[in-house]
């Protein structure tokens, strides 16, 4: 036998035990309940005189349901426990998952943010005319109105103009009063 079967052997008796020990801590009994009554049913019949060996049932009877209730209360708390325990855990989870959510939502936010710019800036871009697209692009790259005026070969002033069209204002700084 190998490592590998040694170690799934183990770990079956392991499950085994575990399922054991859950049955046991939720309260299931099988069948153990059920013994004790009928031993402790003919032992008091026994030691009881005939007349007494009704009553003597009774009482059985009520101490065996007495003896079940906290049974019962213990199995039923412990699902109960069980339960909370998974809907917090399924709180947490769905906690997770929402925070998940909202970083999505933040980027997708900047990204349609970023887009609406480069739509703007396209829409600018086709309102300029043909001849000043470069000298558009240029002033998008930051160049300066000399720069652009000598690359494109057009007067400073139109550099000027055309650096005021392309540039957003909000980037630009200037109030607009």
């Amino acid at each position: 036998m190998g490592a590998r079967e040694i170690l799934l052997i183990v770990v079956a008796i392991l499950a085994v035990y575990l399922v054991f020990q859950l049955i046991r801590a939720m309260g299931v009994k099988d069948g153990d309940a059920a013994p004790d009554t009928a031993e402790a049913a003919p032992d008091a019949d026994a030691e009881a005189p005939p007349a007494e060996a009704a009553g003597t049932d009774t009482e059985d009877a009520v101490v065996a349901l007495s003896e079940q209730a906290p049974a019962a209360e213990a199995a039923e708390s412990f699902s109960l426990a069980l339960e909370v325990r998974q809907l917090r855990r399924d709180a947490a989870q769905l906690r997770g998952e929402i925070d998940q959510l909202r970083a999505e939502q933040l980027v997708m936010r900047q990204s349609l943010s970023e887009q609406s710019a480069q739509l703007d800036a396209a829409r600018a871009a086709q309102r300029v005319s043909p001849m000043y697209g470069e000298a558009l692009s240029l002033v998008r790259r930051g160049m300066s109105a000399e720069d652009i005026a000598e690359r494109c070969g057009i007067s400073v002033a139109e550099a000027e103009l055309v650096k005021s069209l392309g540039q957003d204002p909000a980037a630009s700084g200037e109030d607009t009063r």
